[in-house]
């Protein structure tokens, strides 16, 4: 799970610097480096105000942190199946699951 990749991953794509991210949700651009890094893991908190500034369900962050070495062997190829289907309804229905 590397929950700063996805971060950065989410905040690339909305074309946002870090800096501007930071000040969406309260935190430094250091601080949203450090997340992003891995230097630093974020509280829930901080998950919460990150994903209300980037306009995502705190479960389509999750999901989208996950790689396919967090699911066991005999599960990967469900969770391959659903990845997609998943990402799209969490977005789709805007489904605050977190």
């Amino acid at each position: 799970m590397d929950i700063g990749q996805a971060i950065r991953t989410l905040r690339t794509q909305q074309g946002i610097t870090q800096a501007q991210l930071g000040m969406r949700c309260g935190l430094s651009d250091q601080a949203i480096s450090n997340i992003e890094t891995g230097k630093a893991f974020p509280p829930k908190g901080t998950i919460e105000r990150i994903c209300t500034a980037l306009d995502i369900p705190t479960s389509y962050l999750v999901l989208t942190s996950l790689n396919e070495d967090d699911i066991p062997k005999e599960k990967r190829i469900l969770y391959r199946t659903l990845l997609e289907p998943l990402r799209n309804e969490l977005l789709d229905k805007g489904t605050l699951l977190g």
